[in-house]
């Protein structure tokens, strides 16, 4: 049997290490990853991938990754569940992330949130 997901997506906020009791490194986050298709309105939605990684790997993620970095992850579709103090039943399922690739750069974030865009214009007006 096989349990493998892929997914490149967008990080929906910046991710935050925790640690556990234990004192083991822990970073969660959501993934914004567009489906293929596009709606009745031509627009593309986008699913919202809950994703853990722990130790090591964690830290690395958090040092590097930021809200809006476009990151593959390779990893295992998980289900579980817990009970809360008010004895209520939670279902979680999520993608425990096994391998990660930041797709670009911090710099390259940076200028896509302050919308700074080159046009052909100014492609044009270079010295070469």
């Amino acid at each position: 049997m096989m349990n493998k997901s892929l997914l490149i997506g967008r990080l929906t906020a910046k991710p935050e290490l925790n640690k556990t009791a234990s004192k083991k490194s822990v970073v969660r986050f959501r993934l914004a990853v567009n489906r293929i298709f596009k709606n009745t309105d031509g627009e593309r939605e986008a699913d919202f991938i809950s994703v853990v990684i722990w130790g090591k790997p964690a830290e690395l993620f958090t040092s590097y990754a930021d809200k809006g970095s476009l990151v593959s992850i390779e990893g295992e579709l998980r289900s579980s569940r817990y009970d809360d103090k008010e004895g209520v039943t939670h279902y979680v399922t999520e993608i425990l992330c096994q391998q990660f690739n930041l797709l670009e750069s911090k710099a390259a974030v940076a200028l896509r949130e302050n919308n700074v865009v080159s046009s052909a214009d100014d492609v044009e007006t270079l010295p070469f």
